[in-house]
């Protein structure tokens, strides 16, 4: 399987007090991570512009049964610093799987 992939996503804010802001991996890109991991956390490295970060991929899941699967990405507040990082922003992101 791949382990290296480059994505463009838009940036959003999860929900709640603390205000995390994600980006989403694409329904088809998911389910191949899914059919090759099967299910948990999975450690990756991502970069967004200069920015290199240790972080992990997060499942979520879109049905009860967890038939369906996205995962995301979490926009640490290093990077949104480093980088100039809002809710809304289009990013385009390295991403290698371990």
């Amino acid at each position: 399987m791949q382990k290296d992939y480059k994505i463009k996503a838009g940036i959003w804010r999860w929900p709640g007090d603390l205000g995390w802001l994600f980006v989403t991996l694409d329904q088809q890109l998911s389910e191949k991570i899914r059919n090759f991991y099967k299910k948990g956390f999975i450690k990756a490295e991502a970069k967004i512009g200069k920015t290199l970060w240790q972080t992990s991929l997060f499942p979520h899941m879109l049905d009860k049964k967890g038939k369906k699967v996205e995962y995301l990405l979490c926009i640490n507040k290093k990077v949104q610093k480093a980088e100039g990082l809002y809710e809304g922003d289009i990013v385009n992101i390295k991403i290698s799987l371990k």
